[in-house]
């Protein structure tokens, strides 16, 4: 597989979880990328871009992540 996809997928997959509010679906894609960097198969940039759409992005969505905004 190239980088280009399984980046895409990865994005894909975060953007995803963001929008189903699945906290565990955030911690799964987060857990992919690490394993992707580790077999270098995304780049720390890359790793980065991952990383704030899923770890960040559930660090600042709190409330709507435990079901309590309705904003």
């Amino acid at each position: 597989m190239q980088k280009e996809t399984i980046m895409k997928q990865l994005e894909k997959q975060a953007r995803y979880a963001q929008r189903s509010l699945s906290r565990d679906l955030l911690y799964q894609t987060y857990g992919q990328a690490c394993m992707a960097r580790q077999l270098e198969a995304i780049t720390y940039d890359e790793f980065a871009q991952i990383s704030h759409m899923t770890i960040y992005y559930m660090n600042t969505h709190v409330q709507e992540l435990e079901g309590g905004y309705k904003g």
